[in-house]
């Protein structure tokens, strides 16, 4: 948090959910997951990035 308003979450910690929305096995060590399936997650969030990149061009 940052020490002006400690409700507001640093880059950091807004990247780390992010991340922990899109691969939700990231925080649970317990999980078994596919390797196919993060490739698949992966891809799609890549693509997501691609689209945004090209919708703020001008």
């Amino acid at each position: 948090m940052s020490k002006d308003n400690p409700e507001t979450p640093t880059f950091v910690e807004m990247v780390l959910a992010l991340l922990e929305d899109r691969f939700p096995w990231l925080g649970n060590e317990n999980e078994a997951v596919s390797g196919a399936d993060a490739i698949e997650e992966l891809n799609h969030l890549h693509q997501d990035l691609i689209e945004r990149r090209d919708q703020a061009r001008p």
